[in-house]
C-alpha cells in the first residue's frame, strides 16, 4: 500500500517537473541573443574618435591653407596645398556622416539584442538597419560607389529577411558591411596620399616666405659666426706647421676677431626673438600634416578592425558570448590621442 502511495505521489509530481522544464526551455529560447553593448560602445568610441580627429585635422590644415594664400609665394604650391586642405575638409564632412551611420547601425544591433526578441521582428530590424547604413553613403563623395553598394544590398536584402534569427541575419548582412568597409578603407588610403609628405615643402614656404629677408640676414650672420669661431680657435690654439712645429698662441684679448664675434653673437640672440617662434610654428605645422596622414592610416585600421569584429559578431551570437571589442577600444584610444595632439599643435 505504501508503495502505491509513493508511486502515485511521484506520478503527481511529474507534470510539475515537465512544466518547469518546458518553461526553462522557452526562457532559454528567448535569451539566445547575448549582450553586444560592449561591442556597441567600442564602435561608438572609435567612430567618435575618428570624427573628432578629422575635425581637428581639417581646422589645422585649413589654417595652413590660409597662411599659404596670404603669403607671397608662387601660386603652384599654394594651390596644391589649398586642394589638399579642401579635400580634407570635404572628407571630414563625409566621414562625420559615414562614421555616424556606422555608430547608429551598431546601436541598432545593440537595441535589438537587448530586446531579446529573437524572432522575425529582430530579423526585419537588422535588415532595416543595414538599409539605413547604405542610404547614408548616398549623400557623400562615395555616392558613385554607393550605386554598386545598393545593388549588393538589393541582392542580399532577401537573404537577410529570410534569416532564421538575429545571428543569422547579422551573418547574412556581413557582405554588405564588408563592401562598405572596403570603400572606406580605399577612400582613407586616397586621403593619406593627398595629405602626404610632398606637402611639407608648401608648409615650409608658407611659414618662411614672409620672413625671407630676415632669414637670409640671419643665415649670413650664422655663416659669419662660424667663420669667426674658426678664426678665434686657430688664434688661441693654432695647429701644427708643415714642419711639425707649432706657432705661438695668442691670448683672447689679443685676437682682433673676438670683438666682432661678440657683436655677431649678440645679433643672433636678438634674432632668436622671431626665429625661435617661427621654428616652433613650422615644426608644429609639419607635425600637424604628419599627424593628419597618421590619422588616415589609423582610421583605415579602425574600419578594418570594425569589419572583422562585425564578421565575428554572428559567431559570437551563436556561441552566446559577447563579441570581441578590445582592438576597437585600443584603436579608439590611439585615435583620440592623435586628436589631442592636433588640437595642441604637437
Amino acid at each position: 500500500m505504501t508503495h502505491r502511495i509513493d508511486h502515485a505521489s511521484n506520478s503527481c509530481r511529474q507534470p510539475g517537473r515537465l512544466l518547469s522544464i518546458l518553461a526553462l526551455t522557452a526562457l532559454a529560447g528567448c535569451q539566445t541573443i547575448p549582450d553586444v553593448a560592449p561591442w556597441n560602445q567600442a564602435t561608438k568610441d572609435v567612430t567618435g574618435a575618428v570624427v573628432t580627429s578629422f575635425q581637428s585635422a581639417a581646422n589645422v590644415n585649413a589654417d595652413i591653407g590660409r597662411r599659404l594664400a596670404e603669403s607671397e609665394i608662387s601660386k603652384s604650391p599654394a594651390d596644391r596645398y589649398a586642394h589638399a586642405a579642401g579635400v580634407l575638409n570635404q572628407r571630414t564632412n563625409d566621414y562625420e556622416k559615414l562614421f555616424g551611420a556606422i555608430a547608429d547601425y551598431s546601436g541598432s544591433l545593440a537595441a535589438i539584442a537587448k530586446a531579446a526578441d529573437n524572432s522575425q521582428k529582430a530579423v526585419d530590424a537588422v535588415a532595416g538597419s543595414v538599409n539605413q547604413l547604405v542610404t547614408a553613403i548616398g549623400g557623400t563623395a562615395l555616392a558613385g560607389a554607393g550605386f554598386e553598394l545598393a545593388k549588393t544590398l538589393f541582392n542580399e536584402a532577401i537573404k537577410i529577411k529570410a534569416a532564421g534569427d538575429f545571428g543569422d541575419a547579422v551573418q547574412k548582412a556581413d557582405p554588405v558591411i564588408a563592401q562598405i568597409a572596403d570603400l572606406l578603407v580605399k577612400d582613407l588610403a586616397d586621403l593619406q596620399r593627398t595629405v602626404g609628405p610632398s606637402k611639407d615643402l608648401s608648409i615650409r614656404i608658407a611659414i618662411e616666405n614672409p620672413l625671407r629677408k630676415s632669414l637670409d640676414y640671419r643665415a649670413a650672420l650664422k655663416r659669419r659666426w662660424v667663420e669667426l669661431q674658426e678664426m678665434v680657435r686657430n688664434a688661441v690654439s693654432p695647429g701644427a706647421n708643415a714642419d711639425g712645429t707649432f706657432p705661438p698662441t695668442k691670448s683672447l684679448v689679443n685676437v682682433s676677431e673676438v670683438s666682432e664675434l661678440a657683436r655677431v653673437d649678440q645679433l643672433l640672440r636678438e634674432a632668436d626673438a622671431w626665429y625661435k617662434p617661427m621654428q616652433e610654428e613650422l615644426q608644429s605645422r609639419l607635425a600637424g600634416r604628419a599627424k593628419t596622414e597618421e590619422l588616415a592610416i589609423q582610421a583605415g585600421r579602425a574600419v578594418q578592425a570594425w569589419r572583422e569584429s562585425h564578421a565575428s559578431l554572428a559567431e559570437a551570437v551563436k556561441e552566446r558570448r559577447p563579441p570581441e571589442s578590445a582592438r576597437l577600444a585600443a584603436l579608439a584610444v590611439r585615435i583620440r590621442d592623435l586628436a589631442d595632439d592636433l588640437k595642441k599643435g604637437k
